[in-house]
């Protein structure tokens, strides 16, 4: 028995696959985004996620925290947070998005940190 892989041009084979490969691509690109507002569940805590990769933050005692975020694959984010005078400080973390609500995930801390979308 003959496949059909076999009976199809090249440039068709390789159409397809840019066409999976775009695909693939897209269904990424359009999954939920962070970009926007979250305030802390259980507490005054907030963060901003720009969609230029910058972020801003106040903790549950008003200290205000700012820097650049980078997704890392699935569920990866890293965050440097540069202080005056000192070198920049990374932090990673697992981040999950169901809808309305963003869950961080600090595994060198044991912290787990759940906020919900602000306008």
């Amino acid at each position: 028995m003959k496949t059909i892989c076999r009976h199809m041009p090249c440039r068709c084979r390789r159409l397809i696959a840019l066409v999976a490969m775009a695909l693939a691509a897209y269904g990424c690109a359009s999954g939920p985004t962070i970009v926007g507002n979250w305030q802390a569940l259980d507490g005054t805590a907030t963060v901003s996620f720009a969609d230029d990769g910058v972020f801003h933050a106040v903790d549950n005692q008003g200290m205000p925290v700012s820097g650049v975020y980078r997704l890392m694959g699935a569920d990866g984010i890293q965050f440097e947070i540069r202080h005056s005078g000192e070198e920049a400080e990374t932090i990673d973390a697992r981040i999950i998005r169901a809808g309305e609500r963003l869950t961080l995930t600090f595994p060198g801390e044991n912290a787990v940190e759940t906020y919900e979308r602000i306008p």
